[in-house]
């Protein structure tokens, strides 16, 4: 059986690898999980300390640069933007079809300072987890 691909993709790449950690979490060996930036690939060491405080290990994981022909190849892709800012800077040549589009904000653009901060990234990344939580389904159906 071949694999299915879903690429998870968001501004810095912060937010879609928090989700493509958290769908790493469901086992599902016929999918390839994947994440990338539509900006300049960014990943602080805060979303990756929070994931630490409710995983034991995190998978191995990489910076990744939106690139057009890998992502439109996936059989899903989920678009996460912050609709107070961002709505208009998701990619337009992605295949309206497999887009599935999530509304999280960017704590990277609502806080300035470190408590606030952690403490967004927490929201958002339990936020994440419900979110892929949801699509399991989804996913163990294709």
């Amino acid at each position: 059986m071949a694999k299915h691909t879903v690429y998870f993709l968001s501004s810095k790449q912060h937010r879609s690898l928090m989700a493509e950690i958290w769908t790493h979490q469901l086992e599902l060996h016929d999918w390839d999980i994947k994440s990338a930036a539509w900006e300049k690939p960014s990943i602080t060491e805060t979303p990756i300390e929070i994931l630490k405080e409710v995983l034991i290990q995190l998978p191995d994981y990489e910076p990744r640069q939106y690139n057009p022909e890998e992502v439109n190849n996936a059989d899903l892709i989920v678009a996460l933007y912050d609709g107070d800012i961002q709505r208009q800077s998701v990619p337009p040549d992605l295949s309206s079809q497999r887009v599935i589009h999530w509304n999280i904000q960017d704590p990277e653009q609502h806080t300035t300072d470190s408590p606030d901060r952690w403490a967004a990234y927490q929201e958002v990344c339990d936020e994440i987890a419900m979110q892929v939580k949801e699509m399991e389904p989804l996913f163990r159906s294709i």
